[in-house]
């Protein structure tokens, strides 16, 4: 299977939003977790829906807010640090965003300066956590969830880097085989990673103005899933919607709150289907 590593300044763009998180932290299967589980069933077996972050990982509170979201439906949510503690920097949000908004006033040397950073950054994460080093951490937590005996289905979410993993655990040889699988504004897809998935219902929600993931390189993947999985299929671009939309999105903008909304809305419907 072959691995993009191409990156982009989308890659580090977003907002932090506001609000307390509803859940804590948890050392499950032997890694850092952020549980939300507002209603626990009194007994037997709880679906559960497996966060995979993005490059920004398990401590950024948009994260943990949008797991309080997906467990406000009854599952329960986990947010695993699959990244051992070596998120990318919070402050790189925070310094590259306003030239972002306001491109009209953006000189050339700010844009200079924020990509620098974004190479900065990108390019030794991107190697120390590269397939042959995050698969198997991550197989091996779904692994252990799916041997509890007090889990029912299991759904995974990903979002941008977390986006590819979560089609990667749909594929027919995946030794941690989830039920359920959305990517949200998936980072490094290529067509590979889909051609063995033919059973496991996928979602993959996408803006048309993310610069990691063009149209046609969605199209190509949702022709090839179409073939193995008809029905079970839901691709969706949103019209407009940047990288990251669906959890680094500006609050503060009407437009870009809706898309996340909406994204939100269709990927619980999504879940809800064949969580029933």
């Amino acid at each position: 299977m072959s691995e993009q590593t191409t990156v982009s300044p989308c890659c580090v763009t977003g907002h932090i939003h506001q609000g307390e998180p509803l859940g804590s932290f948890e050392i499950i299967h032997g890694l850092r977790t952020y549980v939300s589980n507002p209603k626990p069933p009194a007994s037997g077996k709880q679906n559960v829906v497996v966060l995979i972050s993005d490059i920004f990982g398990v401590d950024l509170v948009n994260t943990k807010l949008v797991a309080d979201e997906y467990a406000g439906n009854g599952w329960k949510v986990l947010l695993p640090d699959f990244l051992e503690g070596d998120a990318i920097d919070h402050n790189l949000l925070n310094s590259i965003v306003p030239n972002l908004r306001v491109q009209a006033e953006a000189t050339v040397a700010s844009k200079a300066v924020d990509s620098a950073k974004m190479a900065a950054a990108m390019g030794p994460w991107i190697t120390k956590h590269r397939e042959a080093v995050s698969k198997p951490i991550i197989e091996k937590f779904f692994q252990a969830l799916r041997a509890d005996a007090s889990t029912g289905k299991i759904a995974t979410i990903g979002f941008c880097w977390g986006g590819r993993y979560s089609l990667v655990l749909a594929q027919d040889d995946s030794p941690a085989r989830v039920d359920v699988a959305v990517a949200l504004h998936p980072s490094f897809l290529v067509n590979d990673d889909v051609k063995t998935i033919t059973q496991v219902p996928v979602a993959i929600y996408k803006g048309t103005a993310d610069a990691m993931m063009t149209d046609d390189a969605l199209d190509e993947v949702e022709n090839i899933l179409k073939g193995n999985l008809g029905n079970k299929l839901s691709v969706k671009k949103y019209t407009d919607a940047v990288h990251g939309f669906s959890v680094r999105g500006d609050l503060e903008n009407g437009k870009e709150k809706a898309q996340k909304e909406e994204v939100t809305k269709d990927t619980v419907d999504f879940i809800t289907k064949y969580f029933d």
